[in-house]
């Protein structure tokens, strides 16, 4: 992995095609976690928006796309600036330790562009619904609607965050 300086510290570039695999394993264990990622937006006035996201589906090939049903202000910003990032991170301690024994970082930033809001095929709702800890079909109803929409996504950079162990007080401290 490469480190590149930005400035707010070090950051680790992942290779997309090397490591998306890896990424997309990652951003899975971190929605079951969490229950959702953050999505993170400008809109024209050029305030930022973090919106969380339960509904994020990544393909095998750098792309994904999730429900835009709750949103709005997603939706918005999506019409001026399409650019996004993606922050992704576990918050169970027992997951958060093993992921950084093995990789040496705590959380992924996923940037990209998102495509134009759309009609959900039934693969892609059926492959939603799968995320989901809902069960029921009247729950699944209220969170789809009458005609479920979908924005997809194009990832186009993905950065580790780096972190070391502080052994004094047990903390962890992104670099």
């Amino acid at each position: 992995m490469k480190f590149h300086v930005e400035a707010w510290g070090f950051a680790m570039q992942l290779d997309l095609t090397r490591d998306w695999p890896e990424i997309a394993s990652y951003v899975d264990r971190a929605i079951k976690a969490s229950k959702h990622v953050c999505l993170g937006t400008a809109g024209p006035d050029g305030r930022p928006t973090v919106t969380p996201i339960g509904t994020l589906v990544l393909n095998g090939d750098c792309t994904g796309l999730f429900l835009e049903r709750f949103p709005r202000s997603l939706g918005r910003d999506a019409d001026y600036n399409r650019q996004v990032c993606v922050l992704a991170e576990v918050t169970k301690l027992g997951q958060l330790w093993r992921q950084f024994r093995r990789n040496g970082w705590i959380g992924l930033k996923l940037y990209g562009e998102l495509g134009d809001r759309r009609a959900a095929a039934p693969d892609e709702i059926s492959r939603i619904l799968a995320r989901l800890p809902i069960r029921t079909p009247k729950t699944q109803r209220l969170l789809l609607g009458e005609s479920p929409q979908v924005r997809p996504l194009r990832i186009t950079r993905a950065e580790a965050i780096a972190a070391q162990l502080d052994k004094a007080s047990g903390i962890f401290r992104a670099i």
